[in-house]
């Protein structure tokens, strides 16, 4: 039984959800289970690649969600020429990324590289001698740092959904407006920028509405692909 929870829990997790039912709150001890699967779960060195905001007031939300207007939406001189049958976004500014419309939403910004070597690991400090004498990111701090995320919001998306929720991540937003509006800065006894990285909503899902039409406009429905990935089993 336990198994079949995980299993429906893993397909139904794929899934992106775009609309939803803002007259339920979730309730605190499952936000704080949340945020204990985005900040506890496994990274580098344990190290602190991300910072995580968590957002429930409406303002804010909506605020964030703004700044995720698909732009040149529809136009012939953009490489994103929407979809096919969609109307009302000929051309111009698109509609947003719905799923950051929910309950719940969260942050992940970049949180730099430690200035003083005996923050990070010697094996870190020893790869990287140029990065702590120039102030700037590795290509390989980068990529630990996207991992780490990827880790966090993985987590996130699971447990999440196993406690009956839906999600949605979000990477298409304009970043300037989304550092604004978390009132992010940059801080002076890190390396790097503080940038979002990533926006994910979480929250209960519309059951009246099919899961891909936008929240606020009915008429719009994003589209779905069917899942490719292949794997290869191979068994001692």
């Amino acid at each position: 039984m336990f198994r079949q929870m995980i299993k429906k829990s893993i397909h139904k997790s794929q899934h992106c959800n775009r609309n939803w039912d803002l007259s339920k709150k979730i309730p605190q001890e499952d936000i704080d289970l949340i945020i204990q699967a985005a900040t506890q779960c496994p990274a580098k060195q344990n190290l602190n690649h991300y910072k995580t905001h968590v957002i429930t007031d409406r303002a804010l939300i909506e605020e964030i969600e703004s700044a995720s207007e698909i732009m040149d939406f529809g136009n012939v001189e953009s490489n994103f020429k929407g979809y096919p049958g969609v109307e009302g976004y000929d051309q111009g500014v698109g509609p947003t990324n719905s799923q950051l419309s929910a309950n719940l939403v969260l942050a992940f910004t970049k949180d730099g590289m430690p200035r003083q070597p005996d923050d990070i690991s010697e094996n870190a400090a020893i790869r990287e001698p140029r990065e702590l004498e120039e102030g700037y990111e590795s290509t390989s701090y980068k990529t630990d740092r996207d991992q780490a995320v990827g880790i966090a919001a993985g987590y996130v998306n699971l447990v999440s959904t196993m406690l009956g929720y839906s999600t949605g991540c979000c990477r298409c937003f304009d970043m300037e407006k989304v550092n604004k509006a978390l009132g992010v800065v940059a801080n002076e006894d890190y390396h790097g920028e503080t940038d979002a990285v990533l926006l994910m909503g979480i929250g209960i899902p519309d059951p009246t509405r099919q899961r891909q039409e936008h929240h606020t406009d009915r008429s719009f429905r994003f589209s779905s692909k069917k899942n490719m990935r292949t794997f290869e089993t191979h068994y001692a």
